[in-house]
């Protein structure tokens, strides 16, 4: 009877040892499965971030070659170049962009082709860039030219133009007009002379005039900036030498990952 009862106790206690191996390996396999899962998993997250294609951005740098553009305490062009060159360097230094340039440095094209270069490339947005000028020397500060109401493009324009603003204020630009936001069209009086009109952004009237043309017949929103004046030489000093167009790309860098909504991760150059 004693043996027996013996007997009995070590089939409970094999049995008891079974399960317990059982579970053992059941909760091994089941870190395998989770482990392998991680793995696969955070392959094919890096799959895809291999496949995200980089944001194509083009840059217009204004004017160009003969064409200096106004000339004040510096030349126009060359602050365009200067500018979009670091920004062009930001934009790289990022790694998820893309630049595309309407010329080289140096180069003299007219607007239609520089215009026709950057549209090959199908850029998700345009930023040209200029310098602004004033025969009396006083007038200063920022502002920017969205596509115009009635234009395709017109919305996502001026949200982008909104951006760039208020990262110019940021840094202390003084903002022009309603917020650093304007309208401009080519107004032909009875003379036949062709004269720029400017409007403020609460005249949402949809005009027939076209405005800049780096501005016209887009899909992508489109905006021209005016960076400063190159006729005010505290303009100049802020925003016009060398510091200064590194402070307006990186401005501009700043709206433009915000208007993608994305994280900037460059720093300043």
């Amino acid at each position: 009877m004693c043996v027996q009862s013996e007997s009995n106790a070590e089939v409970r206690r094999k049995r008891r040892m079974k399960r317990k191996r059982r579970k053992k390996i059941i909760k091994i396999l089941l870190l395998l499965f989770l482990i392998i899962l991680a793995i696969i998993f955070g392959f094919v997250l890096f799959l895809r971030k291999g496949e995200q294609k980089p944001y194509t951005i083009g840059l217009d740098a204004g004017h160009g070659g003969e064409d200096v553009g106004a000339i004040g305490y510096i030349e126009e062009v060359e602050l365009t170049e200067k500018t979009a060159d670091f920004l062009q360097e930001l934009l790289e230094k990022d790694g998820r962009f893309k630049v595309v340039r309407s010329r080289k440095n140096g180069e003299d094209i007219g607007i239609t082709k520089r215009k026709e270069i950057l549209l090959k490339q199908k850029p998700d947005l345009i930023l040209s860039i200029h310098g602004n000028s004033d025969p009396t020397g006083t007038a200063r500060g920022f502002e920017c030219y969205p596509s115009p109401p009635g234009r395709y493009n017109h919305e996502i324009s001026y949200y982008f133009a909104v951006c760039i603003a208020e990262s110019m204020a940021e840094l202390g630009n003084h903002l022009r007009g309603e917020n650093g936001v304007r309208y401009a069209y080519y107004v032909t009086d009875q003379n036949g002379n062709t004269q720029k009109a400017i409007k403020e952004i609460s005249d949402t009237m949809v005009y027939a005039q076209q405005s800049f043309g780096m501005v016209e017949n887009l899909k992508c929103p489109s905006v021209l900036v005016e960076q400063c004046f190159v006729t005010n030489q505290q303009d100049v000093e802020q925003f016009g030498n060398e510091t200064g167009c590194k402070l307006a790309a990186s401005a501009y860098y700043k709206a433009i990952c915000k208007y993608l909504g994305i994280k900037e991760i460059s720093s300043n150059i």
